[in-house]
């Protein structure tokens, strides 16, 4: 797929899938723009750290048409990666050069992602973005995007390693195959178009992180997929990307409990000072919940659709959208 289209003083803009050889300029391109961004946001010079290669590669692997660079005169100038979750598609980042931020790149790369995701077949496409920049807001509204949840960003010091804890067992390559069919059955139940196996999948085999289930009578019950990848001197954050469990079953807070037990009991172990969540603020019980476990608020994300319509089922779940 190469998609041209006209940018401002009649140059033109090629979109292309992205190629390893673009690596390290995809990297820099991210860092110049988050670092533009937080200066502005912040109001002093901020340099922002380069995206980890691990994760990049992971992305590509997982949907190679997905992963799409925009350049102008034979420079790469932004790019843009697309995610998909069974039938839910959701873009991020998305990133340009902050002297090309005018110039329609950042419309072509989500007019190519948005077709990529439908060509796929996914009936939701949505991101989040930042609430608190009127920029992106700007941007994705004129774009015909429809904010449909607030996403609450949380985070929580590690103080010990903790215990482990009981009904949970890690997913290992081994295990992978048989155990996809669960996941997937487990996404539906939450939202009729999602399913994780791909996370999962490129999770485990890439060795982004740790996926874990609980399982009750030997039916999978609950899923957390806890990223951990970057290396103690790049980060000493791990992300929690899900923890989703069964809406239909009495004790949902326990299974939930206890899987977030394991993603913090991980992250001890591997040297992380700080575990960070994402989750839909529409469930007051999940916010107070997760402040009873040491959480604290530190920011907030808008969740916006374009297609189709998505909605959660069950208060204990925690899915995200950010790239």
């Amino acid at each position: 797929m190469n998609i041209l289209s006209r940018a401002n003083k009649n140059r033109e803009i090629t979109i292309r899938p992205m190629v390893i050889d673009d690596m390290e300029q995809v990297r820099d391109v991210g860092q110049i723009a988050w670092s533009d961004l937080a200066t502005q946001d912040i109001g002093r010079r901020f340099r922002y750290p380069k995206r980890s290669e691990r994760l990049i590669k992971a992305y590509m692997a997982a949907d190679p048409d997905g992963c799409l660079v925009a350049e102008i005169d034979g420079k790469i100038v932004g790019s843009a990666f697309c995610h998909i979750w069974g039938n839910v598609g959701w873009i991020g980042p998305l990133e340009v050069l902050p002297m090309n931020q005018n110039d329609g790149v950042g419309k072509a790369l989500l007019g190519a992602c948005e077709h990529h995701l439908s060509e796929k077949g996914c009936d939701v496409i949505g991101l989040e973005t930042m609430s608190h920049l009127p920029k992106n807001l700007h941007f994705y509204l004129s774009s015909k995007y429809s904010p449909i949840s607030l996403i609450l960003v949380m985070e929580k010091q590690m103080m010990s390693k903790g215990t482990h804890p009981h009904f949970t067992e890690e997913i290992d390559i081994s295990h992978l195959e048989h155990t996809l069919g669960d996941i997937a059955r487990l996404g539906r139940s939450i939202s009729p178009s999602l399913d994780y196996s791909s996370e999962v999948k490129i999770t485990v085999e890439r060795r982004m992180g740790h996926v874990l289930v609980s399982k009750r009578e030997g039916k999978v019950v609950g899923l957390a997929i806890l990223h951990t990848y970057q290396r103690d001197e790049e980060s000493r954050y791990s992300s929690i990307k899900a923890v989703i469990v069964d809406p239909e079953r009495s004790d949902q807070e326990e299974i939930f409990d206890s899987l977030l037990d394991r993603c913090e009991q991980i992250s001890s172990s591997m040297g992380k000072d700080h575990i960070l969540v994402r989750l839909s603020a529409e469930s007051p019980t999940l916010y107070n919940h997760m402040l009873s476990r040491s959480y604290s608020l530190k920011g907030a994300n808008i969740r916006m659709i374009k297609k189709g319509n998505y909605e959660e089922n069950g208060i204990y779940q925690i899915t995200s959208w950010a790239g």
